[in-house]
């Protein structure tokens, strides 16, 4: 589908310059798209090193520090609009990244390690003055960095973050308008992960569009979009509308946008911010525990208090099923200052607890083994 629009060419390392939009750092991120008149910004650049140094570059570099620059570690570059002569990496900026760090650390005495050939470092430099790439010169709507990455990491070189992909399946169903099957066939993905993947963008993307909330909106609150579009409870509450993708119960959308943003009342801080504290605030909301939502939300108890509290009040406190649940929830939620505080202590604790659940164990396999 591309190959008509790659071309194999030589170019300078000087005239090749790291991605700022790198997919990469997008989850992490809500900075603005740097349009390509400003790529070559030093600042710019130097962000884009940092940034890709976040995501690992020492085995790479290691690599080509014993290796070189092989063939099979050629990158994909694009022209950058308005600026002859001048290439923005489009899939392979921690392979280039590595590469033009390496040269820097020989070219000013700094490459490190055991048994170093320095002839062979001269000769890595001279050889990587011009290196063979891949050069894109097609004109697709869509990022074609987003594209080529995603073709790569989504199938399992190197997996993205649920976040990332559930982009750049949402820009191929909405702005390539393509069948969600097609796409999920596309990155090598089922037709349920690429929906989930689609909803869950599509909620997040809402949040983003909300006149309150729009500047509160992260990228990396994916994960607790997905456990709520997730939950039958949440959805509903919410009033989840799968023909447009969106929830349609403003007021209570708002109140769970409120949880998951920090609140600048009280330090801060978030209500909700684990994806796995999605259920406890589902089995509130199922079982109109009302007060307990309301203390919750004014920071006088956690999300952990509230369900164990909840629990307790329910029906039949005796059930086992519950008690255990609770047990789960309250070790679950036990701090880790609590293993620096006085870790013997809190070994000598955990040990009473090990030894009460093997008690209750061998008498369960009494009872199964009819003793």
């Amino acid at each position: 589908m591309y190959m008509d629009q790659l071309s194999r060419q030589e170019l300078s390392v000087d005239s090749i310059l790291l991605d700022p939009n790198n997919p990469r750092f997008w989850t992490q991120s809500n900075r603005p798209t740097v349009p390509d008149k400003n790529i070559a910004d030093a600042s710019k650049q130097a962000r884009a090193r940092q940034d890709i140094d976040l995501h690992g570059i020492e085995n790479l570099y290691n690599s080509m520090l014993r290796n070189g620059f092989l063939l099979l570690d050629r990158i994909v570059v694009r022209p950058i609009a308005g600026i002859p002569d001048k290439y923005v990496v489009v899939e392979g900026n921690r392979r280039f990244r590595s590469l033009s760090k390496l040269r820097a650390d020989i070219q000013n005495g700094d490459v490190v390690g055991e048994d170093i050939d320095e002839d062979a470092l001269i000769k890595l430099l001279e050889e990587t003055n011009e290196i063979e790439v891949l050069v894109y010169n097609g004109s697709g709507s869509v990022d074609i960095s987003w594209m080529f990455q995603g073709i790569r990491h989504i199938s399992g070189i190197r997996d993205w973050d649920p976040a990332q992909r559930a982009k750049l399946v949402a820009e191929q169903i909405d702005g390539e308008h393509k069948k969600l099957g097609v796409v999920g066939q596309q990155f090598g993905l089922s037709a349920q992960a690429t929906g989930r993947l689609y909803r869950t963008y599509r909620a997040l993307a809402q949040m983003r569009e909300d006149e309150e909330f729009s500047a509160k909106a992260r990228n990396d609150y994916f994960s607790l979009f997905e456990e709520a579009v997730r939950n039958n409870i949440l959805k509903e509450w919410m009033g989840w509308d799968e023909t447009v993708k969106r929830f349609s119960d403003l007021n209570n959308l708002r109140r769970f946008y409120s949880w998951i943003t920090p609140d600048e009342d009280n330090k801060g801080r978030r209500r909700l911010h684990d994806p796995k504290q999605i259920k406890n605030i589902a089995y509130l909301i199922e079982n109109h525990h009302n007060g307990l939502i309301d203390d919750f939300e004014g920071h006088l108890v956690s999300i952990e208090e509230a369900r164990v509290q909840a629990t307790s009040d329910d029906p039949k406190p005796k059930d086992w099923r519950k008690l255990m649940a609770t047990a789960q929830i309250l070790l679950g939620d036990l701090p880790q200052s609590a293993l620096s505080d006085d870790p013997q202590e809190f070994l000598d604790e955990l040990n009473k607890l090990a030894a009460i659940i093997e008690q209750r164990r061998k008498m369960v396999e009494v009872a199964l083994n009819g003793d």
